[in-house]
């Protein structure tokens, strides 16, 4: 059986499309060498990052909760890759399954499955499902899609548009009676998280309100990716004030693999705490 969580009657199921590995000074260059000392684990001059997915399972929908990296020319050392499909398959899902595809932003760790590339051309990996972009992420990253940074763009969300299974969202949006958006901006202007709620029990999917276990406790660490750093560590604090007080289960995509757990307190500070 696939290592799965249940909430209520609401099922998540973690998936992942490899490992990717960054600078730990470049990711975080606000950062000083004294601020690492409380957390060994991340001693090194590398860290390791998942690039997580998750698969929420009501009674009537089956979602997606971003797409990873896929096949995209990234330039991103991974030490596994391309693993999404094999993982859903795995999981006990198939690609027609799904209902929608929730894109928490449009950085290109978390849309490079939307797309596959077929005999008759690019069509979208998940035939059944409506995709769901922010507006607001929309807005700033389109500007950009003729740019050859944004290449992906064009690949993997703009053709969706021409397929008629793009919708864009703005602000707190019930995807069904379990699932609601819960704006968390300032990694993009239009990032989201989920809250996911079931017989009185909850679980938030982060996105990338928080990239490594101390942004938990640290949630003023800001790293380079995030556009607006002072919004993020809001939002990031927003998050994980409310997932420690509605003793919510925690789904990080970036976390390491599978991503869930429970916000504690151990000596004061707040600590995440694996699923066992």
């Amino acid at each position: 059986m696939y290592t799965h969580s249940v909430v209520g009657k609401t099922s998540i199921y973690p998936v992942s499309d490899g490992r990717m590995l960054f600078s730990r000074d470049s990711f975080f260059n606000t950062l000083s060498e004294k601020d690492w000392v409380d957390f060994p684990e991340y001693s090194n001059s590398q860290f390791e990052m998942n690039v997580g997915s998750f698969i929420i399972k009501t009674d009537d929908q089956t979602v997606l909760v971003d797409t990873g990296l896929g096949k995209l020319d990234h330039h991103i050392e991974q030490t596994t890759k391309e693993t999404l499909l094999p993982e859903i398959a795995q999981a006990g899902f198939r690609p027609e399954d799904f209902d929608t595809v929730f894109i928490t932003h449009l950085h290109l760790d978390h849309v490079g499955t939307n797309m596959i590339k077929t005999p008759t051309g690019w069509q979208p990996t998940f035939p059944n499902a409506r995709y769901l972009v922010s507006k607001n992420d929309w807005s700033l990253f389109s500007k950009n899609i003729n740019a050859d940074a944004f290449a992906y763009l064009r690949e993997q969300i703009h053709p969706l548009f021409d397929k008629g299974c793009l919708d864009l969202f703005d602000g707190e949006t019930k995807l069904c009676d379990e699932i609601t958006t819960l704006p968390t901006p300032g990694h993009t202007p239009g990032h989201t998280s989920l809250i996911i709620s079931s017989q009185g029990e909850k679980a938030i999917i982060l996105g990338d309100a928080a990239h490594i276990l101390p942004q938990v406790e640290k949630t003023h660490w800001s790293p380079a990716p995030d556009r607006d750093k002072k919004l993020s560590a809001k939002s990031r604090d927003m998050v994980m004030q409310m997932i420690e007080k509605e003793h919510a289960l925690l789904a990080s995509g970036h976390f390491p693999s599978p991503g869930l757990g429970n916000l504690v307190r151990v000596r004061s500070k707040r600590v995440f705490i694996p699923l066992s």
